[in-house]
């Protein structure tokens, strides 16, 4: 009977979840973190039901009457859905920081401490289908019912606060090390954005010297009417200034605007990684910008991070093998915006849509898509404007300023 009775709880959980997350959910919260979010509410539920079950006959005889008797005993579930809000209330803060903490995909954590209450759950139904389970034999011989009760209420009530215990500590070491390793890439990903600005400005250096030293000989020659020589010194100079401007000063240049080191260190990695895979890229970033005015840096990362790499990945791809990025801002909204050229002539966007909507996403623009979705949930009026025309595709992500 308690199996049949753990087992019909599971079956309802698990088409709940379902439901809410194919029809209500709309992709505002990846199935991992619903399915963390139903245990931990179910788990508050049991641990309700273990104080409603182990405090109400005592308050029943306390109060010594028919009437209490009969309004409390039909008020039990009541009781029990008033308690378990309560305590998601009390512990709602505590929750959210925790999914925080491992908003970095950390499957395996979340997931186990989703399954926590399910041996909960079976020892809830056996013990009160077998009542002897109350006596336990930690408890002496012939202790009283109130002993059984308040021994009941303890190990639930230490269990659930093992749990949290648990969830808390390794929330907290999840977090901890996100940050170090965030903190580790973004300072590798600055070393390599000043190593390439020390190598351009010895280059220009370089181009400075060779250029004098042209302008020099040429000067020289016309002095002294030296025709052929001051073409080949001319031909130098031409070739020197053709040679140098492949520099891609004009890409790097922009990223002087970006004023948060961490994000810009990152656009610098993505687009190096463009350019490595041979694409043509633009960059136009007029003004000085800060992202983090709109967006936390954790997540302004990581929405550039998605965007850059489905746009390079169907850049490369595509025959064009172009790709832009900008970024620019107004009174009221900053935008970040990317276009790649694309295989198909016309990128379906109803269909895009709907694979940020699945389970599982394919390839090119489609990864990605559920967790750009989740990210932009979090900022009200935040959206991601999508067109496509001959060959190209723009992403637009536009984030309102916080009034």
């Amino acid at each position: 009977m308690p199996f049949n009775f753990f087992i019909n709880d599971l079956i309802w959980i698990v088409i709940a979840i379902a439901l809410i997350y194919f029809l209500v959910n709309h992709s505002t919260c990846s199935l991992t973190d619903l399915v963390a979010s139903f245990s931990y509410s179910m788990l508050v539920y049991y641990f309700s039901q273990v104080i409603v079950v182990s405090l109400l006959p005592l308050l029943l005889q306390l109060l010594a009457s028919n009437t209490a008797y009969f309004v409390l005993t039909n008020l039990t579930i009541p009781l029990c859905y008033g308690a378990s809000l309560i305590l998601i209330r009390l512990t709602r803060s505590f929750f959210k920081r925790y999914l925080t903490c491992l908003q970095n995909n950390h499957l395996i954590a979340k997931w186990l401490f989703s399954l926590a209450f399910l041996p909960f759950s079976y020892w809830f139904y056996y013990s009160q289908y077998n009542r002897r389970l109350m006596q336990l034999p930690v408890l002496p011989a012939g202790a009283s019912p109130l002993s059984h009760r308040l021994a009941f209420l303890g190990i639930g009530g230490g269990y659930f606060l093992l749990v949290l215990l648990a969830m808390g500590i390794t929330g907290h070491f999840l977090a901890h090390r996100d940050r170090a390793d965030a903190a580790e890439y973004r300072l590798a990903n600055l070393a390599r954005y000043t190593s390439q600005l020390e190598v351009m400005t010895d280059d220009l250096r370089r181009f400075r010297h060779d250029y004098q030293n042209i302008l020099y000989s040429l000067n020289s020659a016309l002095a002294t009417d030296n025709i052929a020589y001051a073409k080949r010194a001319l031909n130098h100079l031409t070739h020197a200034t053709q040679r140098d401007i492949k520099v891609p000063t004009g890409i790097i240049g922009p990223l002087k605007n970006i004023k948060d080191p961490g994000i810009k260190a990152v656009v610098f990695d993505k687009i190096s990684t463009a350019l490595d895979q041979g694409l043509r890229m633009d960059v136009e970033i007029a003004d000085p910008i800060r992202l983090t005015q709109t967006l936390q840096q954790v997540d302004a990362i990581r929405i550039i991070t998605i965007l850059f790499d489905n746009a390079i990945h169907a850049a490369r791809l595509s025959d064009d093998k172009r790709l832009a990025f900008s970024l620019y801002e107004n009174q009221f909204a900053q935008f970040i915006v990317i276009d790649n050229s694309t295989v198909q002539a016309q990128v379906n966007l109803e269909n895009l849509a709907n694979l940020a909507h699945t389970v599982t996403l394919g390839k090119s623009h489609q990864l990605g898509l559920q967790n750009l979705q989740i990210i932009l949930a979090r900022y009200p009026g935040a959206n991601n404007d999508r067109s496509a025309q001959h060959h190209y595709f723009e992403q637009r992500i536009i984030v309102p300023k916080k009034k």
